[in-house]
């Protein structure tokens, strides 16, 4: 390797002498020669593919001022030449005209009707107008006012009031604030309440509650177990992690009362909702359960096991979560819609056989009263 280093090292030295050793002339005619051997190297510069064809000495480095400079010397020494041809405005086609209507000599109104006319009020001729129906001859604001005055005459005797013209205010909206409201229920004495299975604490909202912390929340989930008289749980937006929720998903399993729970707007990951979707297999009295606006996306395969849960499930009514993909969105309405169809359809079968026994029991006091009227 080494030897083939010192031959190549060798043949440069040997071409730089031969190169030192050419004139001018020689110099020239070679570099023809190579430019005629391969003069579409494209490994090669483009200054070494085109002869050199400058024969002036370089002037210098390149001076972006002084090349300025001359630029605005040059333009200002330039004679302006007259242009060859002079501009001219010139319409080319056909110019469109409209068609001129021929005016009638003949009168609009006999004679008789003109002078009639001519000393009428402003308000008789818009009468007269409107009835005619010319309304060609009226203007926009005389146009409206005979409107308004014909609905006028229209409603008279209803009753109703005619509209005074006036600027049309808006009606304020009202400003939804629950999302950032602060709740002020007192923590300590809620919590005393449920430790207690207070019978009177059906509903607890903590809902964007400063106060409470993972402590109160596990707490909360090991109450749930036990609780026979809580059936609405508010927990939105209480920063919940995946160890309360999974301690919340497993007293449900168990729970026989809870129907409504809200746990939106939380830090919840996969983990968390997969707890909550598995307590759905078992739960049987749980109506909604609300979900939404966690941490992170739970993925494509827990919103698939959303719908096989919700296919099994035939209890819950409500289901509140933002899904991602097109499949497991209609998978969970669909059994949705089937879920309140059946209680819709339980509800009223119900209500036929409350009916019934109602009519059953007066019909049997009836009877009663027609048996001790006969036997007195």
């Amino acid at each position: 390797m080494v030897a083939m280093v010192m031959m190549a090292t060798r043949e440069e030295d040997e071409d730089e002498e031969l190169l030192k050793g050419l004139t001018k002339e020689e110099l020239a005619e070679f570099q023809d020669e190579m430019d005629e051997i391969d003069p579409d190297n494209e490994l090669l510069p483009a200054a070494y593919r085109v002869p050199d064809q400058t024969e002036k000495e370089p002037t210098g480095p390149f001076d972006r001022e002084h090349l300025i400079k001359y630029l605005k010397e040059e333009a200002a020494n330039t004679e302006h030449t007259e242009e060859l041809v002079p501009f001219e405005k010139k319409i080319r086609g056909k110019v469109w005209k409209g068609r001129e209507r021929k005016k009638s000599d003949t009168p609009l109104l006999p004679d008789d009707l003109s002078e009639v006319l001519e000393g009428a009020s402003e308000e008789e001729l818009l009468e007269v107008a409107a009835l005619l129906g010319i309304h060609g001859m009226l203007t926009t604001a005389q146009s409206e006012q005979v409107e308004a005055d014909s609905a006028w005459e229209s409603l008279r005797g209803s009753g109703l009031r005619k509209l005074k013209p006036g600027i049309t205010k808006a009606t304020k909206t009202k400003q939804y604030t629950d999302i950032n409201a602060i709740n002020e229920l007192d923590l300590e004495a809620a919590m005393e309440r449920l430790r207690s299975d207070d019978p009177s604490l059906v509903e607890l909202n903590l809902n964007n509650h400063l106060d409470i912390t993972e402590t109160h929340l596990l707490e909360v989930g090991k109450l749930l177990k036990s609780n026979k008289y809580l059936t609405t749980l508010y927990l939105a937006n209480t920063r919940m992690l995946d160890t309360p929720c999974k301690m919340i998903a497993d007293a449900l399993t168990t729970n026989k009362t809870l129907q409504h729970i809200n746990l939106e707007s939380n830090l919840l990951t996969r983990e968390g909702v997969e707890a909550l979707l598995e307590m759905l297999k078992v739960n049987s009295t749980l109506l909604e359960l609300k979900i939404a606006n966690q941490k992170q996306m739970v993925g494509h395969k827990t919103e698939l096991m959303m719908g096989k849960v919700m296919a099994k499930n035939q209890t819950i009514l409500r289901f509140g979560y933002k899904f991602e993909s097109r499949g497991p969105r209609h998978t969970v309405n669909k059994h949705l819609i089937r879920n309140n169809d059946e209680n819709r359809a339980s509800r009223q079968v119900e209500e036929q056989k409350r009916r019934l026994e109602e009519g059953e029991s007066i019909h049997l006091d009836g009877c009663v009263e027609e048996d001790e009227v006969s036997h007195v």
